[in-house]
């Protein structure tokens, strides 16, 4: 009993308790302040980490420096054994002088355990059987590589009295697809594909090998004044057979809880963990539902692209108006205005009005995409639309890092967007990183085969050298694009052929609403080699009108001409254009360099697929 006694004397002698107290107290204020301000800094995760480890290796140090050492007015001496019945004085002293020093020596170790314990909770990855490591090479590998279980969510029957509600139950599809697609476990297909087989009676089997997944979801919407029911079914696409199947019949404010509990289902059928602590966190609901049914009108003329994106700005700021802390709206509000720069259909001015004005409004646009992401990140981090609105302005403004930087940051925290995908490989075509480029494109189209992605990945194989695999694609897209939305589609197809020297191909998807005579002169231009005879209505309808003609010809200063004049005009600009074979012969001039300057690529060479 006496030995004990007589060590913790002698810690009392030598303040090894004062300092494990006074060290705790200061420790848990120090990794406090570093877990708030540290992340805020903009310094990588590892360093709270690497705080806490520091402080906590330090502590037993500290123990032994107050043991072996004292600290006096005439500096650090070594501790002088005991003086006889000095530790038997302490051992003496009433408990009031004796405890005080052990109960600080035990609230230090405890703020320090504590304060250790709370920020290893904190920052602990959700429990999941990927990494975030692994989710960041999913994210960037090849589709083929991907071994998660995929399914598709087929669009949902709008089975409402109301006709004019089928833009509901295509927006609660998009929904569930949503929120499935936050299963990192799970492969989703994007909602183009899927919808691609709206309204059409089609084998089970035949959908899932064309959308290239395992599994279907299919089901029906029903709303009524407040009611609402949603029907929804697991399908095997191997063999056609029902794997599960529910009913909800809810009131509209459990719209949100309908969503949560589908996700679920389907995870726990196909055998995959949802990767959260709480099933709630796969959606993000608002409390408005009439905000709610604005926002999936906005969604839906997003989808519709051109004009309908002007609605979209619309409806997205009335959700605001109603909810101003929901964050969907902000980055539909964001991906809205950002895709707005590229459809004049959709602006408040003319083009005809000149390009001064229609490059300040274009700016205007994109503030407003900028805006919007911010609030929309400030509210939920893990949004990725967000930062692809971010991205995508960063890379028209031809601020290349900060762009890839938003880029990687969506598909990280969604590796299956295929826009993300789509907009990144559009960045680093743009930069000449068409190797790269290839690669993101071929994962866009492989989670959506949409008319967008086709032309996407038909521009990369141009640049990168392969124009008859790229006419291919934009065929397929012509095909999809029946309503005509994509003009890009007939500039590329025009752009390829003229390139190739098929100048009889070019009408078969461009200039179609052109008189005969017209398209006679057009051809004459082009078999002649003479841009005299080029009408005067061709610049409007080219990316880059003539320069195919004028590079055929030898006119290095036209085309030079030709080119500079586009990228210093126009609001925004594919940039991929500058690294397209047909301009391997001029890339070297001191004119195209100017140009590469102008657009922050100084210095930058073309690095294609190696052959």
């Amino acid at each position: 009993m006496k030995s004990y006694q007589e060590f913790f004397a002698e810690l009392k002698r030598r303040r090894v308790f004062k300092v494990a107290g006074i060290y705790g107290i200061v420790a848990f204020g120090v990794l406090q302040a570093a877990d708030l301000m540290l992340p805020r800094l903009g310094l990588p995760d590892w360093t709270v980490t690497f705080m806490v480890a520091l402080v906590v290796l330090a502590f037993p140090v500290a123990l032994l420096l107050a043991w072996a050492f004292d600290l006096t007015p005439e500096g650090m001496k070594r501790t002088d054994t005991a003086a006889p019945g000095e530790i038997e004085g302490i051992m003496a002293a009433p408990a009031s002088q004796r405890w005080p020093a052990g109960l600080l020596a035990l609230v230090g170790v405890l703020l320090l355990v504590g304060s250790t314990w709370w920020i290893a909770r904190r920052t602990a990855p959700a429990p999941s059987s990927r990494t975030a490591a692994a989710d960041v090479r999913l994210a960037l590998a090849e589709a083929a590589e991907d071994d998660r279980p995929s399914l598709a969510v087929l669009p949902f029957v709008n089975m409402s009295a109301d006709q004019d509600q089928e833009y509901f139950s295509d927006g609660i599809t998009e929904e569930i697809l949503n929120t499935l697609a936050r299963v990192r476990e799970l492969k989703v297909a994007a909602r183009t594909s899927a919808f691609a087989f709206k309204g059409r009676t089609v084998d089970m089997r035949a959908v899932g090998d064309s959308l290239g997944v395992q599994y279907l979801i299919e089901g029906s919407v029903r709303k009524a004044d407040d009611q609402l029911r949603i029907t929804a079914q697991l399908i095997d696409a191997a063999d056609g057979t029902h794997l599960w199947s529910e009913q909800y019949d809810r009131e509209m404010n459990d719209v949100f809880a309908i969503q949560t509990e589908i996700a679920e289902a389907i995870a726990r059928q196909l055998r995959v963990p949802l990767g959260l602590e709480d099933a709630a966190a796969l959606v993000t609901p608002t409390a408005d539902l009439e905000a709610y049914d604005l926002y999936l009108a906005g969604r839906a003329n997003i989808r519709h692209r051109g004009a309908a994106l002007r609605e979209a700005r619309a409806l997205f700021e009335a959700v605001i108006a109603r909810d101003s802390t929901w964050a969907p709206a902000w980055a539909g509000l964001a991906e809205a205005s950002e895709l707005s720069t590229w459809y004049p259909q959709a602006w408040d001015v003319r083009l005809q009005d000149g390009l001064e004005e229609a490059r300040e409004y274009a700016g205007s646009l994109m503030d407003e995409s900028v805006r919007a992401a911010e609030r929309a990140i400030e509210l939920d981090p893990g949004i990725a639309s967000a930062y692809v609105a971010l991205g995508s302005v960063a890379r028209n403004r031809r601020q290349w890092e900060r762009s890839e930087q938003a880029f990687l940051s969506a598909i990280t925290l969604d590796p299956d967007n295929a826009e993300a995908h789509q907009q990144y490989s559009e960045m680093l075509g743009n930069m000449g990183r068409i190797a790269e480029a290839r690669v993101a494109s071929a994962r866009a189209l492989g989670v959506d085969r949409a008319p967008v992605r086709l032309l996407n990945r038909a521009g990369v194989l141009w640049e990168d050298g392969e124009p008859e695999a790229a006419l291919d694609l934009l065929s397929e897209a012509f095909a999809l694009d029946s309503e005509g939305t994509l003009y890009q589609l007939g500039w590329l197809w025009q752009e390829i052929n003229i390139e190739l020297g098929r100048y009889d191909d070019i009408f078969v998807h461009a200039f179609a609403d052109w008189p005969e005579a017209r398209r006679d002169s057009l051809l004459e231009a082009f078999r002649s080699q003479d841009p005299n005879f080029l009408p005067a209505e061709y610049a409007d309808r080219t990316l880059l009108g003539g320069v195919s003609l004028y590079l055929a010809m030898g006119r290095k200063d036209l085309a030079l001409e030709a080119i500079d004049g586009f990228y210093r005009s126009w609001p925004t600009g594919n940039f991929g254009m500058l690294w397209v074979p047909e301009f391997d012969s001029i890339r070297s001039e001191p004119r195209f360099q100017a140009i590469l300057r102008d657009m922050n690529l100084a210095g930058r060479t073309v690095q294609r697929t190696p052959r």
